[in-house]
């Protein structure tokens, strides 16, 4: 487990609430760690399934560091049922979803910032590419190896989480929206929600080698978004593209950020 402070960053704790169930939800607030800028910018990061924000199996506090110096404020926090957030289940982006709109929330009303990106891996990033479609203070999402339809994706990956035969599939879907009567899979298609993007800003980042999520995957969310790029990177499995190649994968994602994000700016002379 690792803290900001390894990093050599400033950062606080946070608690805040769903807006929606009220759940506690934990996390951390970094604010830029460059004081030649003023900045109303936010980058918010939303973890994978099964991991939280101290535990990655890439070093997401080495790219919060780059932001900060960059100009950018960063906010890691927990989803429901991970880390030190409250919650008894997980949902794979269902209320995840209002988890991060309530993330959102507190970035605006909390620390007055109303010009938010958003990132996210793999559960994450399917999150972060349905909030972002509905959110107007999102200028942009950067998804690392999404899913593209929830409920397909369940359906084709079944053996490779279970070893059980794909038709189970099926019956365990059908199980599982049952036990929880407000989950419903079909609700989560992020390929859906690519297509509202006509002007803010989708970037799609997914390794050809990864065995959990194809990265066809995200081939599909792209041939639905009118203004996305994609980037299928050759090296790293599962939502490890940045662990091979970090400081390419910095800088383009900076890139893509200003294209579609204020440029930093330096405090008026007095």
């Amino acid at each position: 487990m690792q803290l900001p402070s390894d990093y050599e960053l400033t950062f606080e704790d946070v608690t805040f609430r769903n807006m929606f169930d009220n759940v506690r939800l934990k996390g951390w607030w970094i604010p830029s760690s460059n004081y030649d800028f003023t900045t109303q910018k936010a980058v918010i990061f939303s973890h994978s399934y099964g991991d939280n924000r101290q535990s990655m199996p890439i070093e997401t506090l080495k790219f919060a560091k780059r932001l900060s110096n960059e100009g950018f404020h960063v906010f890691m926090y927990d989803f429901r049922n991970s880390g030190e957030s409250e919650g008894r289940f997980t949902t794979i982006g269902k209320k995840e979803r209002t988890d991060l709109l309530s993330a959102i929330q507190y970035v605006k009303e909390e620390r007055g910032i109303h010009e938010i990106a958003l990132i996210g891996w793999s559960m994450g990033a399917a999150t972060s590419i349905m909030v972002g479609s509905e959110s107007d203070d999102v200028k942009v999402v950067i998804a690392d190896s999404p899913f593209a339809d929830l409920e397909q994706y369940t359906l084709d990956s079944f053996r490779y989480w279970t070893g059980l035969p794909k038709p189970f599939g099926k019956f365990v879907v059908k199980i599982a929206e049952n036990v929880f009567l407000d989950l419903n899979l079909s609700d989560m298609k992020p390929y859906v929600a690519a297509s509202r993007y006509s002007e803010k800003g989708l970037m799609l980042i997914h390794s050809e080698k990864d065995g959990a999520i194809s990265y066809k995957q995200s081939e599909l969310i792209y041939e639905h978004a009118p203004n996305a790029e994609l980037w299928i990177t050759t090296k790293g499995g599962h939502i490890r593209s940045y662990k091979h190649q970090k400081e390419l994968y910095e800088d383009r994602i900076l890139e893509f950020l200003y294209k579609y994000m204020t440029k930093k700016y330096e405090f008026p002379s007095t």
